[in-house]
């Protein structure tokens, strides 16, 4: 989640030329801006070196550049370099609201940064005065830059954790998540050809909103023949989470092969819709990523994706010599990669046909994915994987509109998971109830929440908790 947090900032002020007069951006700065967000790396020198004569909007237009790069491949040469010339921005240019909401962006980059090295308290620190900054400016001076960092501060401000919420609020740092997206939301619409608004609320879907397919296809239909790498990979990571199965492989090859070398993350998501659908060619898309990816982020991942690659084609050999690599992998910026790490331990005993037919529902191929399931005794099975078997079955119903027989095998997950830390016990509670608020039974909605509560004592308990809390808070503001 760090890394992909990384890429809304990306886009945060470039100016829509037909918001307002006065441009937060002269017309060359914007047309620079856009230029770095189609290649990033394209001017290395210049990005690395500072220049004592720069006037503001260079110096922002390189911090900000040496940002961007850093998201293609994690070269700690332009973090260094940004760490070390933003205090010099901060010194260099008389204070004025346009130079602050400038430092501001740069701030919040900065802890972006920190955070994906694992440097926590500095990113705190770098965060926390990028909003102290943000509330002594004047809102009027720049109305759009402005309004965009309010939404930002609201979304994202609203993802700290219930137990320390209060405290929060005791130095103003507080959220509305849905306000937040809202004024995104907003945003895009009003600047529908503008791509930094795309970015933005496009991203803002994926991490923290609700896109269904049919919103993706519009985003993704909307940035035809002008969508930067960095707005398709954030267009295809929401095609990868919505399971948008042949349609979403038919969009990532339908980017021009340049962008995929020029941002090779788009080669990790591409390479994840093939093995969904089971294709044979997977394992060297992914490795074409982590051959061409110096970065960290996704690696272990990948690496694992690749070990469930090999464990379906009975390549027991290469399966294990994958799983030794991904043990010796220190570095897991992502939460993907720290669940990879963790989640690999298990892969030599689970059963083939479950891995295959959770691979297809990550596609979108549920009518596949239920045949395979339908080939299983669960008599057969372990009872570490017959929760999972009933969770992914249920989870399969659900898409086919079987909510009779989802409520059936949810039920089997949450007694078979009493004393299991996995996430699926939760999950399977907190999906029963989506079924039950459906159907206005709101007893067993709540029934099926506090069974949520009690189950979620292990894997993603912060974000459980989280879900469950909005939930109870959906159902209060209903009644």
């Amino acid at each position: 989640m760090k890394h992909i947090l990384t890429i809304l900032f990306t886009s945060l002020f470039a100016v829509s030329t037909f918001a307002q007069q006065e441009h937060f951006l002269s017309i060359e700065g914007q047309n620079e801006l856009q230029q770095t967000y189609h290649t990033p790396e394209a001017d290395i020198l210049s990005l690395i070196s500072a220049r004592s004569e720069a006037s503001l909007q260079d110096e922002y237009l390189r911090l900000y550049g040496l940002f961007i790069a850093y998201q293609v491949n994690e070269r700690e040469l332009f973090a260094n370099t940004f760490h070390k010339d933003i205090d010099q921005f901060e010194v260099q240019f008389d204070v004025s609201d346009r130079q602050q909401l400038m430092l501001v962006t740069l701030l919040i980059q900065q802890s972006l940064l920190h955070w994906n090295s694992g440097s926590n308290t500095d990113g705190a620190r770098s965060f926390y005065k990028a909003h102290r900054l943000f509330r002594r400016i004047n809102a009027e001076s720049y109305p759009n830059e402005y309004q965009k960092l309010q939404a930002i501060f609201n979304v994202f401000l609203s993802q700290i954790p219930v137990n320390y919420q209060f405290w929060a609020s005791l130095f103003g740092l507080e959220g509305d998540l849905n306000k937040g997206l809202s004024e995104m939301k907003q945003y895009a619409q009003t600047n529908i050809n503008n791509q930094e608004a795309q970015v933005l609320y496009s991203y803002c879907l994926l991490k923290f909103g609700n896109a269904r397919k049919k919103e993706t296809i519009l985003l993704i239909q909307q940035s035809q023949n002008n969508a930067s790498p960095i707005l398709n990979f954030v267009l295809a990571s929401l095609a990868v989470k919505n399971r948008m199965g042949q349609d979403g492989l038919d969009f990532m090859e339908s980017i021009e092969a340049k962008q995929f070398d020029s941002f090779p993350l788009l080669q990790y998501q591409h390479a994840r819709v093939k093995l969904n659908q089971l294709d044979t060619n997977s394992y060297n898309a992914l490795q074409s990523f982590l051959s061409n990816y110096s970065g960290n982020s996704f690696k272990t991942d990948a690496m694992m994706r690749q070990a469930w690659y090999f464990h379906i084609q009975h390549d027991n050999q290469k399966r294990d010599s994958l799983i030794q690599i991904i043990h010796q992998q220190t570095k897991l910026p992502t939460t993907n990669d720290r669940q990879a790490a963790k989640e690999v331990a298990q892969l030599k005993s689970v059963p083939v046909d479950l891995l295959k037919a959770r691979l297809l529902y990550d596609g979108g191929f549920y009518n596949g994915a239920h045949q395979l399931l339908s080939t299983i005794d669960p008599n057969e099975l372990e009872s570490f994987y017959l929760a999972e078997f009933f969770y992914r079955l249920a989870k399969i119903d659900v898409e086919l509109n079987k909510h009779l027989e989802a409520i059936q095998s949810f039920d089997k997950v949450i007694e078979l998971t009493q004393n299991d830390t996995r996430y699926i016990g939760p999950y399977a509670a907190i999906e029963a109830a989506k079924i039950m608020l459906s159907q206005n039974n709101m007893h067993r909605c709540r029934f099926y929440l506090e069974q949520a509560s009690q189950l979620n004592t292990g894997e993603y308990a912060i974000d459980i908790k989280r879900k469950i809390t909005a939930f109870n808070s959906k159902i209060d503001s209903a009644q």
